[in-house]
């Protein structure tokens, strides 16, 4: 038995980089991951769910928060991991 065996974990931002990682570790020790991201890939074999989500859009986010919980019974875990990066100067010009 792995220490997330039995919960179910949200990743946001989950479709790539730190959290596919993320989606794939919760996976690995045991949870059951929904993985919510603008770009889903496609044939996601990590997640036990991945949902198309902008979570700038309420509608959206609670539509999505919804299906996790009919379909995989609830929600344990949430990794906020979605985001905008940025590179250059934030001096004020």
């Amino acid at each position: 038995m792995n220490e997330f065996t039995g919960l179910v974990a949200i990743v946001t931002g989950g479709g790539s980089g730190i959290g596919a990682a993320t989606a794939a570790l919760l996976t690995e020790r045991g949870a059951r991951v929904a993985i919510l991201d603008r770009d889903v890939p496609s044939g996601d074999r990590v997640a036990a769910m991945a949902l198309t989500c902008d979570v700038t859009f309420t509608p959206g986010v609670e539509k999505a928060i919804s299906a996790v919980v009919e379909t995989l019974g609830g929600i344990d875990i949430v990794v906020n991991n979605a985001g905008i990066g940025a590179t250059g100067d934030i001096a004020r010009r």
